[in-house]
């Protein structure tokens, strides 16, 4: 998968959407605030989260993000997985895809 790919999944979700599970989460580097999400599609979870905001980040903006914005890395996550980090309009948006539901980050 590549974030080009990521985006055209999210393409796919429409913002009014509910998301299988979101909310805040603390980063462990920082301990600034950010907003999580993830979503169930087909057999696979995508989720992403975004730095230094505590807003609902919808998924058309994660779009954007990575249309617009500048990949910093990107590659295999957990053998079967995908992860990259955006950075967007002074955040950092994490993208990651798998097989398996994701742990909810701590808030």
């Amino acid at each position: 998968m590549t974030p080009n790919e990521f985006a055209e999944v999210l393409r796919g979700i429409d913002d009014s959407e509910s998301p299988y599970d979101e909310g805040e989460y603390t980063s462990h580097t920082t301990g600034n605030k950010g907003y999580w999400v993830c979503y169930h599609v087909g057999q696979l979870w995508y989720w992403y989260s975004v730095s230094n905001t505590t807003d609902i980040i919808f998924p058309s903006k994660v779009v954007q993000a990575i249309v617009s914005g500048n990949c910093e890395r990107s590659g295999p996550y957990k053998g079967n997985g995908f992860e990259a980090t955006v950075r967007f309009d002074g955040h950092s948006y994490m993208l990651g895809m798998g097989s398996t539901k994701p742990r909810r980050p701590k808030g």
